[in-house]
């Protein structure tokens, strides 16, 4: 069970694109030991809709469940892990759902764009409430990738490695197109109601929907293929789910909304595509130029989601910054979704990356 803290009560957050929150509750877990000069500790970022809890004591799994042990990539042993769920989420961070204290209602439609740059001062926020300074590290997959580069702009003085897995500086032209359909269904389903929708009836079609076309971007055409080819079902309408993919996405739909709330899916999603390192800066160049810490960029060449031209463009962008880079990329039928389950290709990478060695 995660724990929680309630930030900026005294003094609200601030946003990057306006506006003001205040108070805003952080859920956070931690794994490992902080050492006695308080030099060990990493900081976790999850994906778009990851949660506070990498690894979990029950039966069910965290996100990076096979990740966190005694000698394994993250090391309990040697290195004292924090993640919080990201602000705007729905996993015990303050979002869209939460209590807004000024209508004693759910934000709803009310709750402000967010940013990457919101979300990690946030979570620098959290640190300074534990008494953690400085980062050995900070690691992040996907749109945890980003918080981890802007750990390195923003708080240049904090942390000493960055390790960004399947992520570029910028979403690509075609992601924000795919994030713009599922926004689509969302905020058309009959019962979205602007967002307002937590006195009724979700938007759970809109959002199951939404969730079905974000899955095909995070498998690749081989893992389909080698899964379900063109099975059919035993019992099946034409229209509806009549080959074993389009079940498999139907379920995926529906796990889905036993754990996400809509508007912290548009959001989210909405971050993703407004991440600009540049942000707050004369230029990207000036933005980068501020990174002090070693730099991990690993690409995955079957990501059909971050593509492996976009993580070449970005690991030329970062070292033109004078950023010192080491840069992998290996094949994986897993696609985008590699950096959580392919445990035997990243282990390596995530070793050499917190030890900052090459």
């Amino acid at each position: 069970m995660a724990h929680s803290i309630t930030l900026f009560q005294d003094s609200p957050l601030t946003l990057a694109l306006g506006g003001e929150l205040s108070p805003i509750e952080v859920a956070y877990q931690t794994y490992g030991k902080l050492n006695a000069d308080k030099s060990n500790a990493v900081l976790l970022c999850h994906a778009l809709t990851g949660d506070a809890e990498p690894y979990k004591n029950v039966p069910e799994q965290g996100w990076w469940q096979d990740f966190i042990g005694a000698g394994l990539a993250f090391d309990t042993d040697r290195y004292f892990f924090i993640c919080s769920n990201v602000l705007g989420g729905c996993k015990g961070t303050t979002g869209p759902s939460s209590i807004n204290q000024q209508t004693n209602k759910p934000y709803g439609s009310l709750f402000p764009v967010i940013t990457v740059q919101d979300i990690v001062q946030v979570q620098k926020a959290l640190l300074d409430a534990l008494g953690i300074s400085h980062l050995h590290a900070v690691v992040g997959g996907s749109f945890g990738g980003m918080q981890a580069t802007q750990w390195g702009i923003t708080y240049p003085d904090s942390v000493d490695n960055i390790i960004n897995l399947c992520s570029s500086l910028t979403f690509s032209a075609k992601a924000i197109g795919f994030n713009h359909v599922m926004r689509q269904a969302i905020i058309n389903d009959p019962n979205f109601n602007n967002g307002d929708y937590y006195e009724g009836l979700p938007p759970d079609n809109g959002l199951k929907i939404a969730r079905m076309l974000g899955m095909l971007t995070y498998r690749t055409d081989v893992q389909l293929a080698r899964a379900f080819g063109r099975e059919t079902k035993q019992q099946s309408e034409i229209l509806g789910d009549y080959f074993q993919v389009e079940s498999y996405l139907s379920y995926q739909g529906v796990k889905f909304l036993d754990r996400f709330d809509a508007n912290s899916y548009l959001r989210l999603l909405r971050a993703l595509d407004l991440y600009d390192p540049a942000l707050g800066y004369a230029n990207e160049q000036e933005a980068l130029q501020r990174i002090k810490a070693k730099y991990t960029l690993v690409g995955v060449t079957s990501d059909q989601l971050f593509k492996q031209i976009d993580l070449h463009k970005s690991k030329q962008r970062l070292e033109n910054a004078g950023v010192q880079v080491n840069y992998y990329e290996f094949h994986s039928n897993f696609g985008h979704d590699a950096f959580l389950v392919d445990y035997a290709f990243f282990e390596p990478m995530l070793k050499k990356g917190l030890a900052g060695k090459k």
